[in-house]
This record gives C-alpha cells, sequence and structure tokens, in this order.
C-alpha cells in the first residue's frame, strides 16, 4: 500500500555543515574544499548521525578554529538534513 509507495521513492538526504557566531549573529556554510564530507545519505538517521560527528570535527580538529577563536567568537555548529531526490536514481519509465 502506501507504505510501499514511499518506501520506493528514490529519496536521500543532503548534509550541509554552518558554523555560526554568536557575537556576529551570522553563519556561515563549511566550503567541502575546506573540510570535505559526504552530502548525501540514504536515511535521515545517517545524515543526523554523520552532522554531528562532522561539524564536531569542523569545530574542534584544531584545523580551522583554534579555542581562542571559538571563545572569542562564540562559535557553534549547526547543520541540517535537507530530503532531496536522489541523483543518481534512474528515472522511472511513465
Amino acid at each position: 500500500g502506501l507504505l510501499y509507495f514511499f518506501t520506493r521513492l528514490s529519496m536521500k538526504f543532503f548534509l550541509t555543515i554552518y558554523i555560526c557566531s554568536v557575537v556576529n549573529q551570522n553563519c556561515a556554510e563549511v566550503p567541502v574544499k575546506d573540510h570535505d564530507y559526504d552530502r548525501f545519505y540514504k536515511t535521515h538517521y545517517e545524515c543526523i548521525q554523520k552532522g554531528l560527528g562532522e561539524s564536531y570535527s569542523v569545530l574542534f580538529d584544531g584545523k580551522h578554529f583554534t579555542t581562542e577563536v571559538v571563545n572569542t567568537a562564540e562559535l557553534y555548529p549547526k547543520f541540517m538534513c535537507e530530503k532531496v531526490e536522489d541523483p543518481k536514481a534512474p528515472e522511472e519509465p511513465a
């Protein structure tokens, strides 16, 4: 029935990571060239799990932000998992 229909849709979840500043009151997307991470996931669960891990890594790996910068700008990570059509899925015949 309906459950079968929804499970047959070719959907993925697109992960976008941001670093935000309380002091500057803004957020900026983390460029993939600065921190390479997978962007597409099969399930919401996988996307959220990776979003937590990758955003933690961006903020605390020491490559991008020092402790002083995190404290001074009051940085925090933010991410979102947006449901999108699978770009690699074959189109179904009409």
